[in-house]
């Protein structure tokens, strides 16, 4: 049997066994297969049958050693059904889910293919106008707003049976625990000095200090950026028609979502950044943001970004010029100055 490497973490994979997953889920016979541009480190290919487009999601994540469909495609599902009901944001919906390893070696979901454009910032930046980049800054903006019009009762995610949990001690001291955890993580590696600790338990002690937030709980997708959307164009209009990639969803803080895209803006221009903030703060009905949560919910973005690339034995050029805590303010001043 002949057999295409779509991506490394996919494996060789022949046209036999898509065929037999297009016709186990009943979305028709196998017409050809291609890797995607990139997204959730290789684990998807897009594939066409006699019955449309879609994609194939396979090799689920691993956890706490082992493989863990149900806690990555069973969280997916969950988000993408509750999206697809009370949002008009599409989202790959129905997710057909075959929990047996026979044909490919581990579960794997068929889902629909979102139209649009799929773009990411770098390619944003080289190939846009600067009044395109500026709609399109927009139009995340906008579709942020769109997307937290999903709410839940409490702060929480779902557990692998699609069960709602809410966070024993609220949303805060969640992301709180989390910061900790990924610091003693690249402290272990040598990537956080004691001055960062300092000011990562100085943030995390005045958020903590705030009155809990009673209100409702906003849908949180916590990689919100181009590259986990689709986009489209009318005439200059530019639109979030899509978004996918959802296994870091949760409720929570709407204001989380701004911290990656804006943080990518600030990056090169804060203008951007500024249209973006503006946009969602002109759609949105979240409540009021505080400067010393905001802080907290940045310091846990960017940490999750520090933590990966200080890992051994590959650890970026750029994290040995600098330390988290000067990585981190910069990005914690502009964007507060911003929101806030």
């Amino acid at each position: 049997m002949a057999t295409v490497v779509y991506s490394q973490r996919l494996g060789a994979i022949g046209d036999e066994q898509l065929d037999a997953a297009a016709r186990r889920l009943n979305v028709g016979r196998f017409v050809r297969a291609a890797p995607t541009r990139g997204g959730l480190f290789g684990q998807n290919l897009f594939l066409t049958t006699t019955e449309g487009e879609f994609v194939l999601r396979g090799a689920p994540h691993w956890v706490d050693g082992a493989p863990n469909d149900q806690w990555q495609f069973n969280k997916e599902m969950f988000f993408a059904r509750l999206l697809h009901e009370h949002t008009d944001v599409p989202v790959p919906w129905p997710q057909l889910y075959d929990a047996a390893s026979d044909i490919f070696g581990w579960p794997y979901v068929i889902m629909p293919r979102l139209p649009g454009i799929s773009i990411d910032d770098r390619t944003l930046r080289r190939t846009l106008s600067l009044d395109d980049q500026r709609a399109v800054a927009c139009a995340l903006g906008v579709g942020l707003a769109r997307l937290q019009v999903l709410r839940a009762p409490h702060a929480g995610e779902v557990d692998p049976s699609r069960v709602f949990c809410a966070y024993p001690r609220g949303y805060v001291r969640h992301l709180a625990d989390e910061v900790e955890v990924m610091a003693a993580t690249a402290q272990l590696n040598g990537a956080i000095v004691t001055a960062d600790r300092d000011w990562i338990e100085r943030v995390i002690g005045t958020a903590g200090e705030l009155a809990p937030d009673t209100s409702a709980a906003i849908y949180v997708h916590a990689d919100y950026k181009p590259d986990n959307l689709v986009l489209h164009n009318a005439g200059g209009q530019w639109r979030v028609c899509g978004i996918f990639d959802l296994h870091t969803s949760c409720f929570g803080d709407g204001a989380y979502d701004l911290c990656r895209q804006a943080c990518s803006y600030l990056d090169h221009d804060e203008e951007l950044a500024r249209g973006f903030v503006n946009a969602w703060r002109q759609a949105s009905t979240a409540p009021a943001i505080d400067a010393a949560r905001l802080t907290l919910y940045l310091v846990n973005e960017r940490l999750k970004i520090w933590e990966y690339f200080t890992r051994p034995p590959h650890r970026a050029d750029w994290t040995t010029r600098t330390t988290f805590a000067a990585f981190a303010q910069r990005y914690a001043t502009q964007l507060t100055g911003l929101v806030c």
